[in-house]
This record gives C-alpha cells, sequence and structure tokens, in this order.
C-alpha cells in the first residue's frame, strides 16, 4: 500500500545538461506518484542545470533546489563532520548515485526511508527482488525507486513528457522551420571529442537525404558555431535554425529552443551528447550514435529510439559505424 510522504529529498552528485534532461522523465514520474509531497533537489557536488536552463521544465515538479551544497563532496572529511544538512529532516532521502564514501555521507541526512541502490542495495531502507544494477539502465533504476516507495510498477503505458515550455519558444520554431517539408535532423557535436561521428559522415548523409528530397537540419551549438561555414560549403541548401537571422535577434535561444525545434522535424541523428536528450525529449524519433558509453545504461528517452552502437563494428572508435547504417535508418524510421 502506497504510503503518503510530506517530504521526499533527491541526491545527486550535479548535472550538466544531458544528465539534467535524462532524469526529466524521473522527476515528472515521481511528481505525479506524489502530488502533495515537497520535492528538493540536492546538488551535493556540484550545480544543476535544474535551477538554470532547465528551471521552466522542473518548476512544477521541484519544489526546491540546492546547489553545491558538498554532500558526498569530500567524504573521508565529512564523514566525522556534521552533514550540512544536519537541521533538516526528510521523509524519504533518495541517492541517484552509487559510490560508497559519497552514499554514507547522505546517509547522514535524517530521515524515516532512506533509498540506495549502491552496493547491491546494501545501505537502503527498502530493496527491490532481484534487481541488479551491472546492465540495468539508469533510467530504470530511477523508476524503481519510485515503485518501492508506490508498492507497485511503474505503468507501461507510452510516457509523454509535460514541457513546460513558454509559447514563444514554439512559435518561433514554426516560423523557423514551417511545416511542409521532410526535415532531418543533424547532431554533429558532443562534450567529448571521442564520441564523435565523424562531421565528414553527417555531410555525407546530409547529401543523401538532399537527394531524396529531404532537408537537412543541423543542430549547432556555441561550442559547434565554428562548423558552420565549413558544413554551409558544403550543403548551401542546409538550415541552422538556432544560428538564423530571425533566432538570434529574437533573443531566444538554449535547450528550450533546441527541444522546441525538435518537434518540427521528422527525424534526428545524433551523438551520444546533450543534444541528443535535447531532441529525444522535444518527441522527434531519434538515431543515437554511441560508441564510448553503455547504451543500456545511457539511451536518451526517446518515444522512438534506433541505437547504432560502434561496438557491433568491434570497437569504440564511432568511426566505426558505416553510413549505410544510419542511412537504413532514417529509411527505416520514415
Amino acid at each position: 500500500m502506497k504510503k503518503n510522504y510530506n517530504s521526499i529529498l533527491i541526491y545527486s552528485g550535479g548535472e550538466a545538461i544531458g544528465d539534467a534532461l535524462y532524469k526529466i522523465k524521473f522527476i515528472q514520474n515521481l511528481r505525479d506518484s506524489f502530488p502533495n509531497s515537497k520535492i528538493t533537489w540536492l546538488a551535493g557536488q556540484g550545480d544543476t542545470q535544474f535551477s538554470k536552463s532547465l528551471k521552466p521544465i522542473t518548476k512544477p515538479f521541484i519544489d526546491k533546489i540546492i546547489d553545491n551544497k558538498k554532500v558526498g563532496a569530500q567524504p573521508f572529511k565529512e564523514l566525522f563532520l556534521k552533514s550540512p544538512l544536519y537541521n533538516k529532516y526528510y521523509d524519504v532521502v533518495i541517492d541517484t548515485q552509487t559510490v560508497v564514501l559519497p552514499t554514507l555521507c547522505v546517509k547522514k541526512i535524517r530521515h524515516n526511508v532512506f533509498l540506495s541502490s549502491t552496493a547491491n542495495w546494501y545501505f537502503s531502507d527498502i530493496k527491490p527482488n532481484n534487481f541488479s544494477i551491472k546492465n540495468s539502465s539508469l533510467n530504470k533504476r530511477l523508476e524503481i525507486f519510485i515503485e518501492l516507495l508506490t508498492n507497485k510498477q511503474m505503468s507501461s503505458h507510452e510516457f509523454k513528457y509535460k514541457l513546460n515550455i513558454e509559447k514563444k519558444y514554439y512559435d518561433l520554431a514554426k516560423l523557423i522551420l514551417p511545416k511542409g517539408p521532410i526535415y532531418i535532423g543533424f547532431s554533429p557535436g558532443a562534450g567529448d571529442d571521442s564520441k564523435k561521428w565523424p562531421l565528414e559522415k553527417f555531410i555525407k548523409l546530409a547529401k543523401i537525404q538532399i537527394k531524396n528530397n529531404r532537408v537537412p537540419v543541423f543542430f549547432l551549438g556555441p561550442k559547434e558555431k565554428n562548423l558552420l561555414l565549413k558544413i554551409k560549403k558544403e550543403i548551401p541548401t542546409a538550415l541552422f535554425p538556432e544560428w538564423t537571422d530571425i533566432a538570434v535577434n529574437s533573443g531566444i535561444k538554449g535547450p528550450l529552443l533546441a527541444i522546441s525545434l525538435a518537434k518540427q522535424i521528422h527525424i534526428a541523428v545524433a551523438n551520444d551528447s546533450g543534444t541528443g536528450h535535447m531532441l529525444a525529449v522535444g518527441g522527434t524519433k531519434l538515431i543515437s550514435l554511441f560508441s564510448k558509453h553503455n547504451p543500456v545504461k545511457y539511451a536518451p528517452n526517446a518515444e522512438k529510439l534506433i541505437i547504432i552502437d560502434s561496438k557491433k563494428w568491434g570497437g569504440i572508435n564511432p568511426d566505426l559505424i558505416p553510413i549505410k547504417e544510419v542511412e537504413k535508418s532514417i529509411n527505416s524510421l520514415l
């Protein structure tokens, strides 16, 4: 039987944009399961994008965000000191990371129920039956926390994001990418260079789309601006929605615009990256190119997703992924 919890604290080290977007599904499901609870998000070892670029999205789900509170950041020292939250009490504390010493620091926060999958759920007050985190996705592990609190399995119905994005973002997206053409999105960037499929392959694939009467749309963040002229020279008809005069002059930019633009395109091809997660949250069909990381654990929460992993061709170099394989996936999704 599901209990009522007045206060729930979720602990993480902190969230860069990709990690934060991945966890929105968990936050939304937690709020749906406990609509009357006060939910606090604690970023113990850094900042979280939940309090910055994604604040409009997470505002309906999270009541309070605590950034960089130095919980679990220096665990050897902290274990012998008072917790920075020693004067707080929570009905539930959920530890989303899996390193033992930070878990011990988090457990010092006063609570009634403590949930953690660290050391195969050793420190958790409630434990699942026969669930190992070794070959499971982070997404599934986060769902398990909710299942333990509600004493029932998460619904198998198709998940839909409830995005609290202002209308002006969607209006701009429709103006830049009006209905009509078949738009195929490409995101050649990634925070880690070793996860990037070669730009030359993105360009070749985009040219194939033009031959098939489709319009290539490139998503380039601030760090990829230097690719703009190079791609334009190779593909004069390609679109760069975030770098149009309309977008730049509007002052509207960032992850919320990329998420809104994703609704206007038919399919996107992206590296294992923050932009890939933005496109997934936005609702487009996504082809996610993996190499270094395990897609079982970190695949984006897209409604329709095809994962292409370089390890299928013998290694973690993304260049191993053949253009033909990605082209075939685009055609299958269309």
